[in-house]
């Protein structure tokens, strides 16, 4: 049976010993995918020097999966796009190991020239998730689409602030559309499916493993113009992504973050070796004159109500940031008895500006 190139790209993506990096091996080293389709195990035994990995690829090749892969990602209503398709998304194409093939739930096709990501850690403090939800906001109401993992913590606020604008996002999963992960996260998968794209480079049943989610770091990378970082420690699949970013000539920025926190070590590593520190989008559309000429203004940003406050409320207000502050050092700061620091604490929390976390400790609402 004569396949199209499409439907043979589909066929090798199936085959779990043919990595990104070996199929850009063999993509050299034949003239066509129908060769690679039709070539002898004992080729791949010689290009790869393995007798093991050869006879698993050439093994793996199968028409009856190809059939059944693709009607069942048309049952789910599933688009597949391969590298020789245009919906693929421009700059993806332009990485040293491209995925053959990307399965997708939303919308189509991608426009990676208005694309910036949003990484971080799993376990985010709440100044992380404060900080990447409203970095994505505000990116997203100029207009730029945010680009994240779908994972915990930072990468869930990075889409949720995406589309508390009703603005676009792209989520790169580590596991196959049909496996979501984590499960907690389905509300979330749904909601961007429907205003934005989820996508992945598993056929359908691939369940998330410890190897599936560095290799899908170079999606996220690749999809977008730069790499924002807002908390990392120093062992983080944020830094990977932002390792591969810097590989594949993509900026990559960085939000500082306190010295004493563990998941902000990796992120503030970042800035010593070179990433751009960032406290504020503009200084992320600086980076890109031809975005910024498309982004939209920033004056249709929504600019919060201001609320008068008397000098006392205003000088503790001011002593409280994202990171929470102990009502002890607010007092010895404000140089407030304890009966007028509670007054003023209560009064901030009625106006809706702070909230009390746990431990006796304040911290500003975004």
């Amino acid at each position: 049976m004569e396949r199209t190139d499409r439907e043979l790209l589909v066929g090798l993506n199936l085959i779990p010993q043919l990595t990104p990096k070996r199929a850009k091996v063999l993509f050299r080293k034949f003239e066509s995918f129908e060769e690679i389709w039709r070539a002898p195990g004992a080729r791949f035994s010689a290009i790869f020097g393995s007798s093991v990995i050869g006879e698993a690829i050439a093994s793996g090749r199968s028409e009856g999966a190809i059939d059944e892969e693709l009607a069942k990602a048309e049952e789910m209503g599933i688009r597949i796009v391969t590298l020789v398709d245009e919906d693929y998304p421009s700059l993806l194409r332009e990485i040293d190991d491209p995925p053959l093939v990307l399965y997708a739930a939303g919308e189509l096709p991608i426009d990676t020239a208005r694309a910036i990501a949003i990484v971080g850690t799993r376990r985010a403090s709440r100044y992380g998730n404060l900080v990447a939800g409203r970095f994505a906001s505000r990116l997203a109401l100029r207009g730029i689409t945010i680009v994240s993992g779908l994972a915990a913590g930072i990468d869930s606020a990075a889409h949720q602030g995406a589309l508390d604008v009703g603005g676009k996002t792209i989520a790169v999963l580590g596991s196959a559309l049909d496996c979501i992960y984590p499960k907690r996260n389905r509300a979330l998968f749904e909601r961007i499916a429907s205003h934005g794209t989820v996508i992945s480079e598993y056929p359908l049943g691939t369940k998330p493993a410890k190897w599936t989610f560095p290799q899908r770091n170079r999606i996220i990378s690749g999809l977008s113009r730069g790499v924002i970082v807002v908390q990392a420690p120093e062992r983080s699949g944020a830094l990977i992504t932002a390792r591969l970013a810097l590989e594949q000539g993509r900026e990559v920025f960085a939000v500082p973050g306190n010295i004493t926190s563990l998941v902000s070590a990796g992120t503030n590593r970042l800035i010593k070796q070179g990433a751009q520190l960032i406290d504020d989008v503009e200084e992320v559309l600086e980076e890109f004159p031809d975005l910024r000429s498309i982004a939209r203004s920033p004056a249709e940003e929504p600019k919060p109500e201001e609320t008068p406050l008397g000098a006392r409320e205003k000088r503790v207000y001011e002593l409280i940031g994202l990171e929470p502050v102990h009502v002890d050092d607010i007092i010895a700061r404000a140089d407030l008895s304890p009966t007028e620091a509670s007054h003023v604490l209560l009064l901030l929390q009625l106006e809706g500006l702070i909230e009390e976390v746990e431990g006796g400790r304040y911290i500003r609402k975004p």
